[in-house]
């Protein structure tokens, strides 16, 4: 402790704690105390009911703007990815079509862009059927491709990725014995 404070007179034994602790009397209500408490406590609900109206008129504006937002990016999500979910949904009917590079590829392959590699990767594959033809029974088999083509500027470094979905449907002949 500090030289200047003196220490606190401490009971030396719990037994004369709880004889202190017994000899403690409350203090006598200050009614004046507790009015000035309710006034401030009426004055703070006021005050509380007053501003709910302007939080309440906050999410009033709130959720119409979301709606408005979300019925925006809605719209240019369809009117941006919608022909392109359009085309994907058509099957191609070929024995065996080989990748055709999009037309961003001959834009390409005319100007500084070097081909490096095109592939195509198997997806999903799945069976659409047995059909009846005049050669005989043949199988429909539905196949969902992922096309890559890479190209590169060697003047500049720039390499340029492109990958674009492709499905087919190709008509299996069945062996009839």
């Amino acid at each position: 402790m500090s030289e200047n404070f003196p220490e606190p007179d401490l009971p030396e034994s719990d037994q004369e704690l709880e004889t202190l602790l017994k000899n403690l009397q409350p203090n006598p209500l200050d009614f004046a105390l507790l009015r000035s408490l309710e006034e401030n406590f009426e004055h703070t609900s006021a005050e509380h009911s007053s501003q709910e109206p302007e939080t309440n008129l906050k999410w009033h504006r709130l959720i119409p703007l979301s709606l408005v937002g979300a019925l925006g990016m809605l719209a240019y999500a369809s009117f941006h990815y919608g022909p392109h979910l359009n085309s994907q949904s058509k099957a191609v009917v070929a024995e065996s079509t080989p990748i055709q590079a999009p037309a961003m590829v001959s834009s390409l392959e005319g100007g500084q862009f070097q081909p490096v590699s095109a592939q195509g990767f198997l997806v999903n594959s799945s069976s659409a059927g047995l059909v009846e033809t005049e050669a005989g029974p043949q199988e429909k088999m539905n196949l969902e491709y992922r096309d890559a083509y890479h190209w590169h500027d060697p003047e500049t470094g720039t390499s340029i990725r492109y990958f674009q979905p492709r499905s087919e449907e190709v008509i299996i002949p069945l062996q009839t014995d």
